[in-house]
């Protein structure tokens, strides 16, 4: 079962979980912050964007991705879509 998983989710050389297609289909407000380690590449977050239609992309350096600034980001996103 936990291999299944694995290869379910692991599926293709971009980001994993739904397939492009899907994700080209959303109509949903979509904010995408880039991270930058490891597990959360930069290049994941722009196909990100790419993929959704109408999605807004914030470059932000991860290093500025914590606090009040951050927080004032967010709202004024959800604010924007309300």
């Amino acid at each position: 079962m936990v291999g299944a998983m694995a290869n379910g989710l692991l599926d293709r050389d971009t980001s994993p979980g739904a397939e492009p297609k899907d994700l080209m289909r959303l109509s949903i407000p979509t904010l995408v912050v880039p991270g930058s380690d490891a597990s959360h590449v930069t290049s994941a977050a722009r196909y990100l964007h790419e993929c959704i239609p109408n999605s807004e992309y914030r470059d932000v350096p991860t290093s500025a991705q914590a606090g009040p600034q951050t927080n004032a980001k967010v709202i004024g996103f959800l604010q924007g879509i309300a």
